[in-house]
């Protein structure tokens, strides 16, 4: 387990805490993921995984976490109470959706956001009083169907999605601070434009790239790299916010998973982002 007390964002600091595959082990499953871990029922039929959970949020003492429903990438900030499912693991509410898409979450004092990835990074914000932690895979931080000339939702990428509700809150753009963390090493992220399957994409997401969010791909030996920190604090400078940056990248924890590591895919970490005021 990996561990950042108290990690000062504007007015409001943060404890992020990530737990790797191996420590899955210690509690009898395989990983962290929390697909199948929707409904109170789940919690029962998937005992380990459930116990695990709680431990780790009673460990940095927190009674109430919310996990939206990031699969679709969707660039959708909720608000807790978009979280209608409630999970009670003993003394801990853990708040689900599966009907409702979203990448972040706005999350008060004592509060935690939970997410199992492998190799998205995280995004905390905050402005004022307000905390908003977000996934932030590839395809949240760029549309799929926009690379393909077809957007389809409301925002590009989720770092706009996440500045517009702070701004709602009627904060100013000055007030905005934004970190990511766990990123997919950009060495280890290539897109290679003459892949067999994927070609087409890779050469429209690197153009799209290289337009709007230029420094953010590296080349070599014939290759493309996409480097996602590099893509977020573009797109946040690029609306006006000054305080972005990126820290720990999955380079620096070898014992956390991300799908292109060369090892089993389908390996989840565990993610908790509790706001202490």
């Amino acid at each position: 387990m990996f561990a950042f007390e108290k990690m000062g964002l504007g007015k409001l600091n943060a404890t992020v805490n990530a737990w790797s595959p191996e420590d899955a082990r210690w509690y009898g499953f395989r990983n962290w993921s929390l697909r199948e871990l929707q409904t109170q029922d789940d919690s029962v039929r998937l005992h380990s995984l459930s116990k695990g959970i709680r431990s780790a949020l009673v460990s940095v003492g927190v009674r109430t976490a919310y996990a939206p429903n990031v699969t679709a990438m969707s660039a959708v900030i909720a608000n807790p109470e978009d979280m209608t499912k409630k999970i009670l693991l003993e003394r801990t509410e853990l708040y689900r959706n599966a009907e409702f898409p979203a990448d972040g979450v706005f999350i008060g004092p004592g509060q935690a956001f939970v997410a199992s990835t492998s190799g998205c990074p995280l995004i905390i914000a905050t402005a004022g009083e307000h905390m908003i932690v977000a996934h932030a895979g590839r395809d949240s931080l760029i549309e799929r169907n926009a690379v393909l000339g077809k957007p389809s939702r409301r925002h590009v990428s989720v770092v706009y999605a996440i500045i517009e509700e702070l701004l709602k809150k009627g904060e100013s753009l000055n007030e905005i601070v934004m970190c990511m963390m766990f990123s997919v090493p950009a060495e280890s992220f290539d897109h290679h434009p003459m892949h067999p399957e994927y070609g087409t994409y890779n050469r429209e997401l690197i153009k799209m790239i290289d337009m709007l969010w230029d420094g953010s791909t590296v080349r070599k030996n014939g290759c493309v790299f996409l480097d996602l920190e590099s893509v977020f604090v573009n797109q946040a400078r690029e609306i006006g916010v000054r305080c972005a940056w990126a820290i720990h990248s999955l380079r620096e924890f070898p014992a956390l998973a991300h799908t292109r590591d060369g090892k089993d895919p389908s390996r989840r970490n565990l993610f908790v982002v509790k706001r202490n005021v």
